[in-house]
């Protein structure tokens, strides 16, 4: 149940976010436009009921493979670890085809718009060095908040609200970061976006190079950082 509850807060917190990313970037939709305001609240309770789902269900909710690669380093065994993994790795896709579905038609009339960073995350202005160090802050401050948050409670309400609020805080750095903090966001989302038959996706491609620099290390190690961080705290408080 562990498993499948990771699978599922997953694919609840992926699909809200890429269903608005879809309705700001496509054609023959009714938002059509980015709306700051929209963008923090869609994604904001998109992580915020995925994580109360995943608590719900029983699971440890971690939805964030740095959150796992971190928990791995602080005892948790392999093999759970690789099906956490797995899970989100598998959310990640089923979010994109459900996207994938409803929107259909609006990816048809959208010819050669750009696509890939609907389902990634990019910054404003490209430099790589400095949007390394960026992700990595911005995934720490993130989780850290997240887990000092909920370290006293087990409630999902009060675990989801917390994530809501952490995400929202956090949407200062959607210039620097575009708003990732999570390789499952942005790429494990990216492998299936390659793999799947995205109408009109055409030659568009992936950024390689910037996805596992920035998308993958960049917050695996702020993720890392800021599971040891609270553990240690939690043995101070």
């Amino acid at each position: 149940m562990a498993y499948l509850s990771e699978f599922v807060g997953s694919f609840i917190f992926l699909l809200g976010g890429y269903a608005y990313m879809c309705n700001i970037s496509l054609k023959k939709t009714l938002v059509s436009t980015l709306n700051y305001i929209e963008l923090v609240v869609a994604w904001s309770l998109a992580v915020g009921f995925g994580l109360a789902i995943a608590v719900i269900m029983g699971g440890p909710a971690y939805l964030n493979p740095g959150v796992v690669l971190g928990s791995m380093i602080n005892g948790l065994g392999v093999v759970d670890g690789l099906m956490y993994l797995l899970m989100e790795f598998l959310a990640a896709g089923a979010a994109i085809l459900v996207c994938m579905i409803f929107f259909w038609d609006s990816f048809k009339a959208s010819g050669d718009m750009p696509k890939r960073g609907i389902f990634s995350a990019y910054p404003v202005e490209k430099n790589v060095p400095l949007n390394f160090v960026q992700e990595v802050l911005a995934t720490f401050l993130f989780l850290f908040l997240v887990f000092i948050g909920i370290a006293k409670t087990g409630d999902a309400l009060v675990i989801g609200a917390v994530g809501f609020g952490a995400v929202a805080l956090l949407s200062l750095t959607l210039n620097s970061t575009g708003f990732s903090m999570n390789a499952m966001r942005s790429v494990f989302s990216s492998i299936w976006f390659a793999l799947l038959p995205i109408p009109n996706k055409g030659e568009e491609k992936v950024d390689w190079s910037y996805q596992l620099t920035v998308n993958l290390i960049g917050s695996s190690i702020g993720g890392i950082l800021a599971v040891l961080a609270t553990t240690y705290l939690k043995t101070k408080i």
